[in-house]
C-alpha cells in the first residue's frame, strides 16, 4: 500500500466517527427544537353593573409548541396562563391541551390526548382568535366559553361523497362541573358508573357556492352520565357562509354565520331542558387592516359565570345581548378591538360595557379550522 492511500485509510478512520457524530447531533437539535408561538392578550373594560375596576389589564397568555414526532405523528400543546379575574393577578395556568395527530391512515386523522373537541364553530376557537372579544352567552351555559376541553380520543373520517363530508367521532374522560376546584364547567359527566363514557359526534358539510364563496353545514352532539344518575347531553347546529376574493383576499370579505345549542338532561322517566340559545354575526372586511361586525344572540335560562373569565355574562334567565365590533389589524400578528354590547334580560337587568382589547401573538403559531 503507498503512502498516500494509507493516509487516506487513516484519515477515513478518524473522520468517519466525528461525522456520524456531527449527523447525530444535527438530529437531535432537530428534535428538540419545536415551532414554538406565543400570544397575549390584554383588556380594557368600563361595565357600570360589575363590581370590577376600570383600566387595561391581563387577560391571557397561550404558550403554543408543536413538532412532529416521527413519521407517523405530530404533537401539539397551548399551555394558557389566565388572571384571576376577581384581582387581574395572572395565577391560573392550565395545559389546554396536550395532544397527539396521525395521518397515517388514509382519509382518517386520529387525534389522542387533552384537546378542545369538535363540537360547533365557536367551540373550536382560542380566545385570542374569537370573531368578537365576548363569546355568545349560550357557550359558557353549554360547552363552555371556550368550548368543551377534556382528554380523549377523536377520530375524523373524510367521507367519499362528492362534496366535503367530514364526520367525526370521539370519547372522553368522565368530567366533573367542579374543575381544579373552580366550580366553572357547565356540564356534568361525573357519574362514577365503570361504562360511563362521555362520546361525541360531529358532522361538518362544506359546499362551493362559487370561486370566492362556501357555505358550511353542521351538526354536533355530546352526551354523557352525571353523578345525578341522568344523561347529560348538549346538541348543536351550525351555519356558515365564507367569502374570500380570490383577486382581494387580503382586503376585502364577509362571514355569515349562525348557530344553535340546547342542553338537556333525562332518564327514562325525566325529560329537562335545562338551557338552550343561538346567535348570529356578520363580519365585513373594509379593507387589509379593518374589520367590522354586529352580532345578535338569545339566551334561555342563562346563569352567569363570572369566575371564569372578565368579558363573561353576568344576566340570569332569558337573556338578549347585541354587539357591535370594529378591529384593526395592523399587521398577521398584533389586533386592537373595539366592542360595544348591550344585554337585557326578562327581569328589566341591563348590562352595557365598553370593551378594548389588545391582542399580539409572536412565533409560529397552528392554523385555525377554517
Amino acid at each position: 500500500m503507498s503512502r498516500f492511500k494509507l493516509f487516506l485509510f487513516i484519515g477515513a478512520l478518524f473522520c468517519v466517527p466525528v461525522l456520524s457524530q456531527a449527523q447525530t447531533r444535527s438530529i437531535i437539535s432537530n428534535l428538540a427544537n419545536p415551532a414554538i408561538g406565543m400570544s397575549a392578550l390584554f383588556l380594557g373594560q368600563a361595565a357600570p353593573n360589575l363590581n370590577q375596576p376600570y383600566g387595561i389589564q391581563f387577560q391571557e397568555a397561550e404558550l403554543s409548541v408543536i413538532s412532529t414526532v416521527d413519521p407517523y405523528w405530530t404533537l401539539a400543546a397551548n399551555l394558557v396562563f389566565a388572571a384571576d379575574p376577581t384581582n387581574g393577578v395572572p395565577d391560573i395556568v392550565e395545559a389546554e391541551e396536550a395532544y397527539a395527530t396521525t395521518d397515517s391512515i388514509p382519509n382518517i386523522q386520529i387525534k389522542v390526548g387533552q384537546m378542545r373537541t369538535t363540537f360547533g364553530k365557536h367551540g373550536l376557537l382560542h380566545t385570542h382568535a374569537f370573531p368578537f372579544i365576548q363569546a355568545p352567552i349560550i357557550m359558557g351555559n353549554t360547552i363552555g366559553f371556550e368550548g368543551f376541553k377534556d382528554a380523549g380520543l377523536e377520530a375524523a373520517w373524510l367521507t367519499p361523497l362528492p362534496w366535503y363530508c367530514e364526520l367525526t367521532g370521539g370519547m372522553y374522560a368522565p368530567v366533573s362541573n367542579d374543575i381544579n376546584g373552580q366550580g366553572n364547567h357547565p356540564l356534568d359527566f361525573n357519574s362514577n358508573a365503570h361504562d360511563n363514557i362521555p362520546y361525541l359526534g360531529h358532522l361538518k358539510n362544506l359546499f362551493d357556492l362559487d370561486d370566492n364563496t362556501t357555505m358550511e353545514l353542521g351538526a354536533s352532539a355530546l352526551t354523557g352520565m352525571g353523578d345525578d344518575s341522568l344523561h347529560h347531553q348538549v346538541l348543536g347546529a351550525d351555519f356558515t357562509v365564507r367569502n374570500v376574493p380570490l383577486n382581494q383576499s387580503n382586503q376585502r370579505g364577509w362571514i355569515l354565520q349562525a348557530e344553535y345549542l340546547k342542553k338537556v338532561s333525562f332518564n327514562s322517566a325525566v325529560y329537562n331542558q335545562e338551557t338552550d340559545g343561538w346567535y348570529g354575526s356578520f363580519q365585513y372586511r373594509l379593507s387589509q387592516n379593518w374589520w367590522t361586525g354586529i352580532r345578535g344572540e338569545e339566551a334561555f335560562n342563562a346563569t352567569p359565570d363570572l369566575s371564569v373569565d372578565p368579558t363573561e355574562n353576568s344576566l340570569t334567565g332569558h337573556v338578549q345581548r347585541a354587539t357591535v365590533d370594529v378591529a384593526w389589524l395592523a399587521s398577521e400578528f398584533s389586533e386592537m378591538r373595539l366592542d360595544y354590547s348591550l344585554a337585557r334580560n326578562d327581569a328589566g337587568t341591563v348590562d352595557n360595557r365598553v370593551m378594548l382589547q389588545f391582542n399580539y401573538v409572536i412565533g409560529f403559531h397552528p392554523p385555525h379550522s377554517y
